[in-house]
């Protein structure tokens, strides 16, 4: 799958602490190690605000990025082994 990084790292957190932690429970409590960028093995991760690169539709996402990724302005592809979960509050943590 393709991603386009919207903005880095937000500023403004939810009810989960921060968007890791966010992705973290609402992925199902998937278990990360590393980057989820194909043939990435940086550990550093943030919850990064995505969009999917293809999608017609303007929906944010959450995925975990190292530091060097959280940053990146290209398309970037990921392993389709990890769940992107919502970035809207009002469907997830706040709900």
């Amino acid at each position: 799958m393709l991603i386009k990084n919207i903005n880095g790292i937000s500023n403004s957190n939810c009810a989960c602490g921060n968007w890791l932690k966010h992705w973290e429970n609402f992925s199902h409590y998937q278990s990360i190690s590393f980057c989820v960028v194909k043939n990435c093995c940086n550990r550093d991760l943030d919850g990064v605000h995505v969009q999917k690169a293809d999608s017609p539709l303007d929906e944010w996402y959450i995925i975990p990025l190292c530091s060097v990724h959280k940053t990146s302005k290209g398309e970037l592809e990921i392993t389709d082994a990890y769940k992107l979960v919502s970035a809207n509050k009002k469907e997830t943590c706040e709900k």
